[in-house]
């Protein structure tokens, strides 16, 4: 029985699969980020820290376009989308066997 949980396809390579899965753990990150913003988490926490000095360089020029609404941050979503596009170019645009 093959598993699909973080396999690579047989006719891609490495960096495929750290294009894939390292962009895959940022959105990972900036989802628990956004969850823990919005239950007002501070950085007191080591844990949140973390993920603040991990996803800040993707959030804070958002931050500059957008308006807070009704106390929720939007860059988050926007810094999702961003993401997933730059992902799936990324993807889509490595050869074969890399």
């Amino acid at each position: 029985m093959k598993t699909l949980l973080l396999t690579i396809p047989p006719d891609h390579g490495l960096i495929y699969g750290i294009v894939l899965y390292g962009i895959g753990m940022l959105i990972l990150a900036l989802f628990v980020r956004m969850i823990a913003s919005w239950a007002r988490l501070d950085e007191r926490y080591a844990f949140i820290r973390f993920l603040a000095k991990l996803t800040d360089p993707f959030i804070t020029p958002l931050r500059r376009f957008t308006p807070r609404i009704g106390g929720f941050d939007v860059s988050f979503i926007l810094a999702f989308i961003f993401l997933g596009i730059v992902q799936i170019l990324l993807v889509q645009a490595l050869p074969s066997g890399w």
